[in-house]
């Protein structure tokens, strides 16, 4: 067929009504899938919001499942539009094979970051607002998507990880915690009395805390020797990440305990945790 012939058949289908009818069809087709499968997404995404929100249900599964109700309908309303549009959809899956060699080095990230996510949330190692450590980041868990994990930090920074990249999570929610005190005092000062005014400062805390404490505090003793002088150390098994406000409280009494009984540190000696 010559370009004028083509010129031609193009003019003669662009006059014709049922070329018009027909493209209109498959547009309102593709509008009445779109506007579907989005009003789909928006009422499953809240149902799920909702009842993740329920008092003394586990919300960590909410994100994950948002993230599979938007893949899933996002896939059933593409092979839709293809179909509306006589498009060969199993043509289409039946070649997936070689796309996926075409695609596979990129994909297997994301496969990977997702079964990683499944593993995590299967397993019960983490959940929305544990207080976790990756590598030598610290922070609080906010949510868990089918690839990613947020980590609000301290500071306020958000982490994002893949879920494939975590290879090393310490939980610092689960169980219980250890606070853990050092004081550095010379070696002209009395062990003896430092010491107990450590044992003195623990049970102190432990009985003005009692939801907090789990048993007695221990005074381990010299634990290091230092050219400043010699380090005490006082621990106590607290509440899952109660640690840190028990150190700061039990420090700082320390701190006036041995002021009290005349131990002075001078400015070379350090409180360290």
């Amino acid at each position: 067929m010559s370009a004028t012939d083509v010129l031609r058949q193009i003019a003669h289908d662009v006059g014709d009504p049922r070329t018009w009818a027909g493209l209109v069809e498959h547009v309102v087709a593709l509008l009445v899938i779109a506007l579907t499968a989005w009003a789909a997404v928006v009422v499953l995404t809240q149902a799920i919001r909702r009842a993740g929100r329920r008092p003394g249900r586990p919300v960590t599964l909410a994100p994950l499942a948002e993230s599979a109700v938007r893949y899933a309908i996002g896939f059933a309303a593409l092979v839709l539009m293809l179909e509306a549009v006589h498009v060969n959809v199993t043509a289409i899956l039946a070649s997936a094979g070689l796309l996926s060699l075409a695609f596979g080095f990129g994909a297997q990230y994301v496969i990977r970051d997702v079964l990683a996510g499944l593993f995590l949330l299967s397993e019960g190692v983490v959940q929305i607002g544990d207080l976790v450590r990756l590598d030598a980041d610290t922070g609080t868990v906010e949510r868990i998507t089918l690839r990613t994990m947020q980590i609000r930090k301290f500071n306020g920074e958000l982490l994002t990880v893949p879920n494939g990249a975590v290879t090393r999570i310490g939980n610092l929610s689960r169980g219980f915690g250890r606070a853990i005190v050092q004081v550095t005092i010379p070696y002209r000062a009395d062990a003896g009395r430092a010491l107990e005014v450590l044992r003195g400062v623990g049970r102190e805390w432990a009985a003005a805390h009692p939801d907090d404490a789990r048993g007695e505090p221990s005074v381990d003793g010299a634990v290091d020797l230092k050219e400043s002088g010699v380090t005490i150390q006082l621990s106590v098994l607290v509440a899952a990440g109660r640690q840190w406000s028990a150190e700061a409280a039990m420090r700082q009494r320390i701190l006036e305990g041995l002021a009290e009984q005349g131990i002075q540190i001078d400015a070379r000696v350090s409180v360290t945790i």
